[in-house]
């Protein structure tokens, strides 16, 4: 029960903290100036292909989680003006923990996953609206209980299930629709017509949790699956293009949580530390990387 809870906690507050605190508390800070940032992306980098290696004798995962959460959480008293080194520091850590994260999981730990993704959905789009400013608190309180989780687990095995995906083609549609999603979400973030999240939070909310619902008990074959997530993409597009925020607000986010299910289940399987850590290189960085450029050029509104 103790490493039920613990699991929860930590991959639902890391979660929370990168939605918060990374992906918009220090993006909108920096005004989206992709050169300021660049040393976030830098770390981040640098931190998702570290965690797939030993650091000389070090190489229990949950060891290393211990590292990237005490540097998180120190960086966070500083959030959120950071220097290009704390920066980078920062991306550092949290681009250690994306890999080993996912790792601590695997495929038949399923309520643990979507508690996990309820607690990060339902935290992430209730405080979206504070002032990016004003998330110091976030930033601290997040890393504090992701890191007393991660110590609960200090006698924690990762079960080795034998299973992995089969080639790097499999990851493909995974690359595919966080590029989509970034992309999506960082220009309706910008978009004052349609800047969702303040006026159908708790709609959001409610659409987030059926989408992971939907996910874990709609049971259909892989090429239909990304059918689906497909026409659930081509959707939130379109809502977006025709400007009906209502629809969009439970649209989306049922799109955001059924695909990221999958993504989680996907990655879930590989069993190299290593291979995925270069897997999450595509998904986690150069894949909402692209998008948030393209968004920044105006060209989706």
């Amino acid at each position: 029960m103790i490493h039920f809870s613990a699991l929860v906690l930590l991959l639902g507050f890391e979660l929370s903290y990168y939605l918060l605190i990374v992906q918009t508390g220090i993006t909108q800070h920096y005004h989206s100036d992709l050169f300021k940032l660049f040393p976030l992306f830098l770390g981040g980098v640098t931190g998702t292909l570290l965690s797939g290696y030993a650091w000389g004798k070090l190489t229990n995962p949950i060891h290393k989680i211990y590292i990237a959460l005490t540097l998180q959480l120190v960086l966070s008293f500083f959030y959120p003006d950071y220097t290009p080194f704390t920066l980078a520091l920062l991306g550092l850590s949290v681009g250690i923990m994306g890999p080993l994260s996912i790792y601590l999981f695997k495929e038949h730990q399923r309520y643990e996953l979507l508690l996990a993704l309820a607690i990060a959905y339902t935290v992430g789009t209730y405080a979206f609206t504070t002032l990016v400013d004003h998330r110091e608190w976030m930033a601290i309180f997040f890393s504090f209980i992701a890191l007393i989780s991660a110590i609960s687990l200090y006698n924690y095995k990762t079960e080795q299930t034998g299973e992995r995906a089969c080639s790097f083609s499999a990851y493909l549609p995974l690359i595919l629709w966080i590029f989509l999603d970034s992309n999506l979400f960082e220009t309706l973030s910008r978009h004052k017509g349609l800047m969702i999240w303040s006026e159908y939070t708790y709609t959001i909310i409610f659409f987030h949790l059926l989408g992971l619902l939907g996910a874990f008990f709609i049971r259909i074959k892989e090429h239909k699956q990304h059918l689906f997530i497909a026409l659930l993409f081509v959707g939130s597009y379109g809502l977006s293009y025709a400007q009906l925020p209502l629809a969009l607000a439970m649209l989306y986010p049922f799109t955001i949580s059924y695909y990221n299910v999958i993504v989680f289940i996907t990655l879930s399987k590989e069993t190299d530390l290593k291979k995925l850590a270069y897997v999450m290189l595509l998904v986690g960085w150069i894949a909402s990387g692209l998008g948030l450029t393209l968004a920044l050029s105006g060209l989706l509104h």
